[in-house]
Order: structure tokens, then C-alpha cells, then sequence
């Protein structure tokens, strides 16, 4: 695991009464009318600040992925007895991680990350392993209807991207984390971002300004 790295860039967005999802003009509209929701956040965000030398991995990471495509599926064939194709291919959890690489042209590889409530943590976790730089995204859409008798409240769409380095300005020392910890939030990784907390511990790593 990599004891330094560096982070630069980032994007932050997060639902509002006016925003129900980020700017993701920049992408074909053919493209664009197939994409899912939480496609358009994802690869939204991740596209604002994509290199243009597409030398880097990417970690797509979402704790429910396509959870609202997926639900679309089921009442499809439980009205039609059978699925979109198209649809089926977006209802997959690498669905945005493919979309980005085709998008941007990037052969290197990719991963998708679900993992409960430390989705995020075991995402920069895989990427802290990289030899090379790795675009890290972090991406929720807005809770379906249906779910909402089992979650402890409505869930607003979110996301984040963020390139972690090798050399830059922002160098962010990496030690190891401690069992003690409190799960990582998308809240507690954007104010490490936004420069309000200076150090993030996970039970698996710890961050530092250095």
C-alpha cells in the first residue's frame, strides 16, 4: 500500500431542491438518453475532471448501485414477462465504470466496489493499492418509493470524484487505520477534501495532510 500519495482534484455534488442531478451536458446525447440516473452522476462528476491522458484506473464504488433501474426490470417482467436488453445492461453494478472507459477512451482497468456501509473505505482502500494514478468515485441515487419502509431515512443523490496521485501539490500521508474507527461518509471524505478535517481514520487506513 502506497505511504504517500497526493490528491488535487475533486468534485463534490449533492442533490437540492433545485439540483436533482449534476451538469452531464459535456456527454453525447445519444448517449445521454440511455444512461440511468445514477450513470448521469457518476460519470457526470468523474468527467469534469478527467485527464485528458486517460493513464489511470478507475474504482466506481456505490453501497445500492442500480437500484432504481433494477426495480424497473422486476415490474417489467412481472407486467410483460420480459426484460429490455438495454435495460438489463444498465441494471449491472460496473454499468457507469464501462460507460466512463468508453467515454474517455481509457483501456486501463476498472473496478466496481459494493460493500455495505464501508463501500467507500474498501473503495479508496483498492485504489490505495494502485501503482499508477486511479480515478475514485463514490455515487448514490435518490432512494426508490418502495424501499422506503427499510431505510432508516429517503436517501438524496450524491457523489463525489477524486484523483489520487503519485506527484502533485496536495501530499496526503497514509498509515494504518485503527479497529476503534467510525465508518467512513461521504460527509466526513468531502470535509477531508474540502480542507475542514485535516485527517481521515478508517479501521483500515488513515489519512493526514502532510
Amino acid at each position: 500500500m502506497n505511504n504517500k500519495i497526493y490528491i488535487d482534484d475533486f468534485i463534490i455534488w449533492q442533490e437540492s431542491t433545485d439540483e436533482k442531478l449534476p451538469d452531464f451536458s459535456f456527454i453525447p446525447p445519444m448517449v445521454r438518453r440511455r444512461m440511468s440516473n445514477i450513470e448521469k452522476i457518476a460519470v457526470g462528476l468523474a468527467g469534469k475532471i478527467a485527464p485528458e491522458n486517460p493513464n489511470y484506473t478507475t474504482v466506481f464504488a456505490s453501497k445500492f448501485g442500480e437500484w432504481g433501474q433494477t426495480i424497473q426490470l422486476i415490474k417489467q417482467f412481472f407486467d410483460e414477462k420480459e426484460m429490455s436488453p438495454a435495460g438489463f445492461s444498465n441494471s449491472v453494478h460496473n454499468a457507469a465504470a464501462g460507460l466512463f472507459s468508453l467515454l474517455t477512451k481509457n483501456t486501463n482497468s476498472y473496478t466496481s466496489i459494493a460493500a455495505g456501509d464501508n463501500t467507500l473505505e474498501m473503495a479508496i482502500l483498492k485504489a490505495l493499492t494502485e501503482k499508477q494514478d486511479v480515478m475514485v468515485v463514490f455515487a448514490g441515487e435518490h432512494s426508490p418509493d418502495i424501499y422506503s419502509p427499510v431505510l432508516d431515512g429517503e436517501q438524496h443523490a450524491f457523489g463525489m470524484a477524486f484523483l489520487i496521485k503519485h506527484s502533485g501539490k496536495r501530499a496526503i500521508k497514509i498509515t494504518h487505520g485503527t479497529d476503534s474507527a467510525d465508518t467512513l461518509t461521504f460527509k466526513t471524505m468531502a470535509d477531508f477534501l474540502e480542507g475542514r478535517t485535516n485527517t481521515i481514520t478508517t479501521k483500515n487506513w488513515a489519512m493526514q495532510n502532510d
